[in-house]
């Protein structure tokens, strides 16, 4: 299994993924996305820019991340540790329900991580909406740390923010 840029022709399967992973969220109560985030031309702008990846398992598409150098401005009133502008924002992880508990999340995290070493970040940020405790537990036990929280316009829920030094 190898981690590599999506293409438009994966578009559609990145989508099929999503929608699996919001109806899963939806039945564990976790309100992390709905359906009109992220949407079909989101996903092509992503694969326009380089930033959408994709792994695979026998040629059928199990996981997806989102991750660059832009940070949606709500994370401006959030505490970083890295105070630099060399970092990387992961946007989005998903991993198809029937294959999560299986390493695959952490192996896209693993490569967001090995990225930016080779490409001289320092710091890796994201978010988690305060539900996902099981989510936030996992980030922290590979090296990410708590550093404030963010309510996003149109969100009732609080999202934790993350970042992990490089």
């Amino acid at each position: 299994m190898q981690v590599e840029k999506a293409n438009r022709g994966n578009v559609l399967e990145v989508m099929y993924l999503l929608n699996h992973c919001i109806e899963d969220f939806n039945k564990n109560s976790v309100y992390q996305w709905n359906h009109s985030y992220p949407d079909y031309n989101k996903l092509v702008h992503e694969v326009e820019k380089g930033t959408l990846y994709i792994i695979k398992y026998k040629g059928v598409g199990i996981g997806t991340i989102t991750f660059d150098m832009y940070q949606e401005p709500v994370f401006d009133s959030v505490d970083w540790k890295n105070k630099t502008d060399k970092f990387l924002v992961i946007h989005r992880i998903a991993v198809f329900p029937t294959w999560q508990k299986k390493g695959i999340g952490r192996k896209l995290i693993e490569f967001v991580e090995s990225f930016a070493k080779e490409n001289n970040y320092n710091s890796i940020r994201l978010d988690v909406t305060s539900s996902s405790e099981h989510i936030i537990k996992l980030y922290e036990s590979i090296g990410y740390a708590f550093t404030g929280e963010i309510l996003y316009p149109k969100q009732k829920e609080t999202f934790k923010c993350l970042e992990k030094i490089i």
